[in-house]
């Protein structure tokens, strides 16, 4: 890229190159600027990614091993390097379950705590296969390991066969139709981000879908913490697939 100035009209500034510490100005004649942060570190340097990273925690969520297993009915699971899935087959009362506990995120709570005062990220690709009318997919990060709607603090998604909500927990469960129907195989997008005390925002494929305001609906203090994935067909003699692909959490110190 060479412009000198972006579709707005503003000058295009850009970061000293490392190999040419001396140089004022990049070859396309655009101006180097120094960044730096509060206390003094250069994001010019190899010191960018830490300073980003120590503003708060990111985990990169396994799905290949460590979570735990159940199974109700033909109901399948799988633990794989790049997702793992939750399968009900073709029984009808068939459920899957894949819950992990949450450690070790936030200083100052117990370690198998999360702070629900700390403005928190939940990034993820996600997959559903085959349309069950009756089928009900969610992933949650709430306070037990077990499938169903929150009933304590948490936040999460739910899928009504291919239909995607919001689902979050303070004191009362809150639902957000995402107006958006999902196709069977086709991988999307999700972020969720949990404003401490103000609000929790759902996007698909980076657009804005919900947000959810109602402070009932807002889960705030801290608490133990499972990250769980579930899905269950209920009357419906259908295989429901439920998949998770590359889950990260960010949340600040």
């Amino acid at each position: 890229m060479s412009d000198l100035f972006d579709k707005y009209g503003h000058p295009i500034r850009v970061l000293i190159d490392p190999d040419c510490p001396s140089d004022l100005f990049d070859k396309s004649g655009r101006p180097h600027i120094v960044v730096e942060t509060a206390d003094g570190i250069d994001l010019s340097t190899g010191e960018f990614l830490a300073a980003l990273l120590k503003g708060g925690n990111l985990l990169h969520i396994p799905t290949n091993a460590g979570w735990t297993e159940t199974v109700v009915g033909s109901g399948v699971v799988s633990q794989e390097p790049t997702r793992h899935y939750v399968n009900t087959a073709g029984s009808a009362e068939s459920e899957a379950i894949l819950s992990a506990a949450f450690l070790g995120f936030n200083a100052d709570v117990d370690l198998d705590h999360i702070n629900w005062g700390k403005k928190l990220y939940v990034m993820l690709n996600y997959t559903r296969l085959g349309s069950c009318a009756t089928a009900i997919a969610r992933l949650q990060i709430k306070t037990v390991a077990t499938r169903g709607a929150l009933a304590a603090k948490g936040i999460g998604i739910r899928l009504d066969n291919l239909v995607l909500k919001g689902e979050s927990y303070g004191t009362a469960l809150g639902v957000i139709d995402l107006a958006t129907a999902l196709a069977s195989s086709r991988m999307v997008r999700i972020v969720i981000i949990h404003y401490p005390a103000s609000k929790i925002e759902w996007y698909v494929n980076g657009v804005l879908k919900g947000t959810q305001s109602t402070i009932n609906n807002i889960p705030s203090g801290d608490d133990d913490v499972f990250i769980v994935h579930s899905i269950i067909n209920q009357v419906t003699a259908s295989g429901a697939v439920s998949i998770l692909h590359h889950p990260k959490v960010w949340q600040e110190i």
